[in-house]
């Protein structure tokens, strides 16, 4: 009994392991080739592109700094003052640190120049409660934060909202057990609220984490299987906050949705699908990540990056809204998103990562769209912003 016992067991991890296989290797022979899409003929008008390097000034000296990360542009009412949300990743820990903090600098020049405010999440050292007495030794991790500003929040104008989750060297990147987080203010230089654990997805993060306001996963039957939501980008217009998110299944990213809030953040909304994988594929990519939203004399944009095994983060595409109200893109007779404009990544930096999850304010003028880096040559500064001085609009 206990031969069979143990032969039936085999055959069974033997046949996950054949079908995890063969999922695999059905997404690498399908794979697109971006050299054959829509993009590659737009990389080559533009040719060579050089960006200015994007310096905080005043930020502390770090020892064990390996750069900054994750853009994120909000600028006052009256266009005067912008502010920008970062990351600060840190730790003595290869290849890149273990810590990852968000920050916020601010410009009275309209992007041209920075300066450090503070520091407003604080990654650190943690024990993740694994159930049934196990424990997990680690680091909580503050990652791809947006700020908005919401006028007329009795909580304060201005809202973050960042992707929190555990870290651990045996585990990597745990992202079941993460949220979304939110937080409020009167004045971006603080003081903030506490966190708020607002979005979750179905029945992750588990207990003893699963207190999160909203389950994003039920708002919509297209959202049943989601595993996490990340990558977020967020914008208000007409007394309406909208929240763009990437969501993620086991296999990474899955398509990017759209959300609203009519009360200030207090109830959320499913709006529509933004973008999925059948878009990356008509593109000549696997996925589209790193979303964010933006305004632009009068018109309205999804900021996405495309991806691929071969090109992992390869610029920024913007793709204009038709109906931001509805939550729906230009397309094409065939369907598929219209691309409005593309910020290629310098190929001049050793960068296999890539880069291009960025974010743009049309108030930042001295500094244009705000696009990340990987920067291998720099290390251990490996994490680079940088300005591109472009407009998403012709001027």
């Amino acid at each position: 009994m206990g031969r069979k016992l143990i032969r039936t067991c085999l055959w069974l991890v033997g046949g996950l392991a054949l079908i995890v296989v063969g999922i695999f290797l059905y997404f690498r022979i399908t794979e697109p080739n971006p050299a054959k899409g829509p993009v590659a003929p737009l990389k080559q008008q533009q040719g060579e592109t050089s960006y200015r390097l994007l310096i905080i000034e005043g930020a502390p000296v770090e020892p064990d700094s390996y750069g900054i990360y994750d853009p994120s542009i909000e600028y006052s009412r009256d266009g005067s003052v912008g502010w920008l949300l970062y990351s600060s990743v840190t730790g003595n820990y290869r290849p890149a640190g273990k810590y990852v903090h968000t920050c916020l600098a601010r410009t009275t020049d309209h992007g041209r120049t920075w300066t450090y405010v503070g520091r407003i999440n604080t990654s650190a050292d943690g024990t993740l409660d694994l159930g049934d007495g196990r424990k997990l030794d680690g680091v909580w991790r503050y990652e791809v934060s947006t700020l908005v500003r919401d006028d007329g929040a009795p909580e304060g104008d201005w809202k973050l909202f960042v992707h929190k989750y555990f870290w651990s060297p045996q585990k990597d990147r745990m992202f079941a057990y993460g949220w979304i987080a939110m937080r409020t203010a009167h004045d971006p230089a603080g003081p903030w609220s506490e966190e708020v654990p607002l979005f979750g997805a179905g029945r992750n993060p588990p207990a003893p984490y699963h207190h999160t306001q909203v389950d994003v996963n039920a708002l919509s039957p297209d959202l049943s299987h989601q595993v996490t939501y990340s990558e977020m980008g967020s914008l208000c217009h007409d007394g309406s906050l909208y929240l763009s998110l990437g969501a993620m299944w086991f296999l990474g990213p899955d398509k990017i949705v759209l959300l609203r809030s009519r009360d200030h953040a207090r109830t959320w909304e499913f709006v529509h699908t933004l973008v999925t994988r059948d878009d990356a594929k008509a593109l000549g990519y696997s996925w589209l990540d790193g979303s964010s939203l933006a305004a632009d004399h009068g018109h309205f944009f999804l900021l996405v990056t495309p991806g691929s095994r071969k090109l992992m983060h390869d610029g920024t595409l913007a793709f204009e809204f038709d109906s931001l109200e509805n939550g729906t893109l230009k397309r094409d007779s065939a369907g598929h998103p219209t691309i409005a404009t593309y910020f290629p990544v310098q190929s001049s930096l050793l960068s296999g990562p890539g880069g291009g999850q960025s974010d743009y304010d049309e108030h930042n003028t001295g500094g244009g769209l705000l696009m990340p880096q990987f920067d291998l040559r720099a290390y251990p500064h490996v994490f680079q912003i940088f300005s591109t001085g472009r407009k998403l609009t012709a001027p």
